[in-house]
């Protein structure tokens, strides 16, 4: 059931229907029953994948809650030293729980993942007469809708029972409720309980500015996608997916350049399209963009860019890492030996590139996401253990840090780090992601490139490409300058509602004209980029 459908717009208008029209302390049911039809939608069999993620994180949660609750009572009935004894013993046993809890969990999604690769890998390397020792049949499987993202908020609800961060959920249904709440299936955010939990809890009344503030979002989120990033999608793929000897780097950094702006209209263009949707049941999913491209820094773009992810990797992976003994152990002999600068961030360095490596191996199993993730992690972790050498040159050039100039110098060569590393997420063969690298810099121009055979050649026929071109720049002037108004402080939706009726007439018509419009000119792609992770 893909966003544009019609199966989704009448879908959404009875689920929204019913949902008002139920008594509040019922809407709970409604909105369950709406994520079972949706989830029907992909397929029944994906059922059995969510069904158990949800079982064991909710089994584990309540069983480690009243190991927390039993310990709880009997602290003012054992001596303190018989409470300690009780204690260690406890947490062993909710070790052995999180032990068996992330195994299924984390189990489940590397092998949906990985199973294509890992039978790949052994195809080529085991004869075929010898095939049917391990396997036969069809190896190949398939993704359920949204498992990377319901397994991180179910293992996030199960860390933060662990944690005894809040309450453990007693109804399993109004839990496999938040796990399978359907607009964050199809590309996140990752939520959590305590944030959205909350809300699905509580009943709504029907409120007509959650209606339009969620159109609103709707229909700018599906700008951004199908006006700016499906009209991009071919042109990306026709520089930088087929092998060109001599093509020239400049032509290579605009396919880069061009993917820097699709990626971004892509998933933050559905996210925006889901949250929307949200929105309309009176509902705030996990914020996951913040102007990603006005970062000053690459630590900082990775705050401010898919947030709820960034999130759960600092609960639950980087924090636990650095916190164990043998990384506080290096900030011991780091604060002897080297300083307290090196102390501090020499084992956070090493948690980042442990965390950006997980996140490169989450986005797939292919060579090329390692490097990605190896590549941010190196930078961000360098760029931390330095700062008091860069500090100090520029002290030497008298730099304004405070300037207007240096803050765009800061957000112009973040931006070019990031691209640097979009070499290896987007082409998938590193050899070819270093080689256009290099040609980029070494054999940057090219006559070849102002030579229509030559632009026919990669593109294809021209028609109708002036004016989708002119329709991406105008999706792109609009982003910018909405993402300007933001990064200011300003409330965009507030913004609007101030304005007299043309204004806020032109808010929703014009996406709705321009996607209209793109959907005119290319069938796009109606898989959202982040949906296959």
């Amino acid at each position: 059931m893909q966003l544009k459908s019609y199966s989704f717009f009448f879908f959404l208008l009875i689920s929204l229907f019913c949902y008002y029209k139920a008594p509040k302390k019922y809407q709970w049911v409604l909105l369950l029953a709406a994520n079972i039809v949706f989830y029907a939608f992909t397929g029944f069999a994906n059922f059995f994948f969510i069904i158990l993620t949800a079982a064991v994180t909710f089994a584990g949660a309540a069983f480690v809650s009243r190991m927390n609750e039993k310990l709880k009572a009997k602290k003012s009935l054992l001596s303190k030293e018989d409470f300690k004894i009780e204690k260690a013993r406890n947490k062993t046993h909710k070790r052995f729980v999180l032990a068996g809890v992330l195994f299924v969990n984390v189990g489940v999604l590397a092998y949906l993942k990985y199973w294509n690769t890992i039978f790949a890998f052994i195809d080529s390397r085991v004869s075929a007469d010898l095939s049917f020792l391990y396997f036969s049949g069809n190896r190949s499987l398939l993704l359920p809708l949204g498992i990377s993202f319901y397994t991180f908020q179910a293992v996030a609800y199960f860390m933060d029972i662990y944690n005894s961060k809040y309450q453990a959920e007693k109804n399993f249904l109004r839990y496999f409720m938040f796990i399978s709440f359907f607009p964050q299936l199809i590309m996140g955010p990752i939520n959590r309980y305590d944030k959205l939990g909350s809300q699905l809890k509580t009943g709504h009344s029907f409120d007509f500015e959650n209606i339009k503030k969620g159109i609103l979002l709707l229909l700018f989120g599906a700008m951004k996608k199908y006006c700016i990033a499906d009209m991009l999608y071919e042109r990306i793929s026709a520089i930088l997916d087929h092998d060109y000897t001599n093509i020239p780097g400049c032509l290579i950094a605009l396919g880069i350049l061009a993917y820097a702006i699709y990626q971004y209209a892509d998933f933050s263009g559905g996210i925006d399209m889901v949250m929307g949707v949200a929105k309309m049941f009176g509902l705030d999913m996990q914020q996951n963009f913040r102007q990603p491209y006005f970062s000053t820094t690459l630590g900082d773009f990775w705050r401010r860019w898919h947030i709820s992810l960034g999130l759960w990797m600092k609960d639950y992976v980087f924090f636990p890492f650095a916190l164990t003994r043998a990384m506080q152990n290096l900030g011991k002999w780091c604060s002897k030996h080297l300083g307290n600068h090196l102390a501090r961030t020499l084992p956070a360095g090493i948690a980042n590139i442990i965390v950006f490596l997980l996140v490169g191996i989450w986005h797939g199993p292919e060579l090329h996401f390692v490097f990605w993730g190896l590549f941010n992690g190196l930078v961000i972790a360098f760029s931390d253990m330095l700062k008091p050498l860069f500090e100090k040159i520029n002290g030497q050039l008298h730099v304004n840090a405070k300037s207007f100039g240096w803050r765009v110098w800061q957000i112009l060569r973040t931006f070019f780090i990031v691209n640097i590393g979009g070499y290896f997420d987007r082409i998938v063969d590193v050899p070819k992601s270093f080689l256009y690298l290099k040609r980029t810099f070494t054999d940057f121009y090219n006559p070849l490139v102002f030579e229509q055979a030559y632009l026919k050649d990669i593109f294809g026929s021209f028609s109708d490409v002036e004016s989708q071109l002119v329709l991406i720049a105008v999706g792109c002037i609009i982003v910018f300058v909405t993402s300007v108004i933001k990064e200011r402080g300003t409330d965009l939706y507030a913004a609007i509602q101030k304005k007299n009726i043309a204004v806020r007439w032109a808010a929703y018509y014009v996406p709705l004209l321009l996607v209209i419009l793109s959907l005119s000119f290319s069938p796009g792609n109606p898989v959202f980029m982040y949906a296959q992770y």
